[in-house]
């Protein structure tokens, strides 16, 4: 049984293309590590967070999920590349947090890392926050590296 998170919506998570086939199932695809995490992160911060969109008429549509209809997945495919993103397997996500920019959350996460319930990485030397929970092999709760 996946535990949905309190301050995200299904189609905040997921890209249009699985939500549209999957409709509340698509929850099935989402680790719940990230759940877990993005939520506790969302709760402790005290501001809000933004991954997608698109469901509001936005623009962003793949900073969750990623299905191999979406077109970072496609271009990735069509000129040969294996494209093995964490957000490909429900295990990341990308997103902005209101009035802070992203350097600000990253250091804020960082400091706090006894606080979050499974280790984390993130992306440094982005204008957003890239947050995953795919095993960076350390003993660190929260790692940092660079794509």
């Amino acid at each position: 049984m996946i535990n949905t998170p309190s301050y995200f919506a299904l189609e905040e998570l997921v890209c249009p293309h699985v939500f549209e086939k999957y409709k509340i199932r698509a929850w099935m695809f989402l680790d719940q590590r990230l759940l877990t995490t993005i939520d506790t992160i969302r709760d402790r911060l005290g501001h809000s967070i933004y991954v997608n969109d698109w469901v509001m008429g936005g623009t962003y549509d793949e900073r969750g999920l990623r299905c191999l209809r979406c077109d970072l997945v496609k271009a990735k495919i069509q000129v040969g590349e294996i494209y093995m993103s964490a957000h490909c397997f429900g295990k990341a996500l990308d997103f902005s947090v209101s009035g802070l920019n992203a350097e600000e959350v990253r250091l804020w996460i960082v400091a706090r890392a006894g606080w979050w319930p499974y280790p984390i990485r993130l992306e440094k030397d982005v204008d957003w926050i890239h947050l995953d929970v795919w095993d960076s092999n350390t003993d660190q709760k929260v790692y940092i590296f660079s794509a």
